[in-house]
C-alpha cells in the first residue's frame, strides 16, 4: 500500500488546495493530511479545519511534532503494516507521475530511503567528506546551470516574470546523501523510525529534515537521491509562514541546520 502523507499549519489552510489536488491524482491508496490538536507555533488557532478535496483524509493526532508531523503521524498510524509512506510539503505542486517515480526507484534501491533533494552534512556544518556509501550525489549549482538560466531569462523577457524562477534540476548526479529534503518528496516505511524518533530534541524541532534523516541513519539505512529530476513548483501557500525563512528559538534555518547536525554528531556519532 502507498500512503501519501503531509501536514500543514493554520495560516496555510486556505491555500493548500493546489498541493492536495496534485496529490489525489497520483494514484496512491491514501492521501492523508495530519493535523495536531494544538500547535506550538500557533497557540491562538481556533481549531477550524481546512477544506480538502475528495480523496484527502484529515487525520487528527494528539501531539504537535512540528514539521515532522507530516511523516510521524503516518508512522504512528501504520506501525507494523506493509506500507510505503511518501511524505511531502504542503506548499508545492507535484507533477503527474511523481509518486510512480518513487515506487520505481524503491524497486531499484529496496534497502534505501528515496529522495530527489538533499544535503551533505559536511556542506552544512563542515567535517569529513569521507563516507562509506558511494557514490555521493552531486549538485548542479544554480549559477552554472545553463538550462535554468536560459529559462529564467526567457521568462523575464517574454512573460515579464523575472522574480519567479522556473523549476530546475538541482542535482546532476545520483548518489547517496546524509540528509533528505522533504520538499521534493521522501519515500520511507514505518519500521524505519523507532520510538526515539518521536522524542525530538529542541535543537532539531524546526529542522525536521535533519532530525528525520538522523533517525533513519541510526537504523543503518542509506538515503538514495535520484538526480536530474525537476523540482516541484511553489504554490501560493509557500508565502505563508515558511519555516525556511523563519527564526525559531532565535535561530534562522541555516543556523538551525548547523546546530542540528552538530547535535547529531555529538549525540549519535553520525556524519563526522
Amino acid at each position: 500500500m502507498l500512503v501519501i502523507s503531509l501536514s500543514s499549519v493554520p495560516p496555510r489552510f486556505p491555500k493548500i488546495g493546489a498541493t492536495l489536488e496534485s496529490l489525489v491524482t497520483q494514484g496512491a491508496d491514501r492521501v492523508q493530511l495530519y493535523i495536531p490538536q494544538t500547535y506550538r507555533r500557533f497557540p491562538d488557532w481556533d481549531g477550524s479545519m481546512p477544506k480538502v478535496p475528495q480523496g484527502v483524509d484529515i487525520r487528527r493526532i494528539a501531539r504537535d511534532f512540528g514539521p515532522a508531523t507530516k511523516v510521524l503521524g503516518a508512522v504512528q498510524e501504520f506501525r507494523g503494516q506493509d506500507v510505503n509512506i511518501l511524505f511531502c510539503d504542503d506548499d508545492q505542486y507535484y507533477a503527474p507521475g511523481w509518486a510512480r517515480r518513487f515506487l520505481d526507484l524503491k524497486a531499484r534501491h529496496p534497502e534505501a530511503v528515496i529522495c530527489t533533494l538533499g544535503l551533505h552534512a559536511y556542506d552544512v556544518a563542515g567535517g569529513s567528506e569521507t563516507r562509506a556509501q558511494q557514490p555521493r550525489a552531486k549538485r548542479r549549482w544554480r549559477k552554472t546551470d545553463l538550462e535554468f538560466q536560459l529559462r529564467f531569462l526567457w521568462r523575464g523577457l517574454v512573460h515579464k516574470r523575472r522574480r519567479i524562477a522556473p523549476a530546475r534540476r538541482v542535482f546532476r548526479r545520483s548518489g547517496y546523501v546524509d540528509v533528505f529534503e522533504g520538499r521534493g518528496g521522501v519515500l520511507v516505511r514505518p519500521e524505519y523510525f523507532d520510538e526515539a524518533a518521536f522524542d525530538i530534541p529542541a535543537v532539531a524541532w524546526a529542522v525536521d529534515d535533519v532530525w528525520l534523516s538522523a533517525c533513519v541513519a541510526r537504523q543503518g539505512l542509506p538515503i538514495w537521491l535520484e538526480a536530474n529530476i525537476p523540482d516541484p513548483t511553489d504554490t501560493e501557500a509557500e508565502a505563508f509562514d515558511p519555516l525556511c525563512r523563519s527564526v525559531v528559538d532565535g535561530a534562522d534555518r541555516e543556523t538551525a541546520n548547523r546546530r542540528a547536525v552538530e547535535h547529531m554528531r555529538a549525540a549519535y556519532g553520525l556524519w563526522p
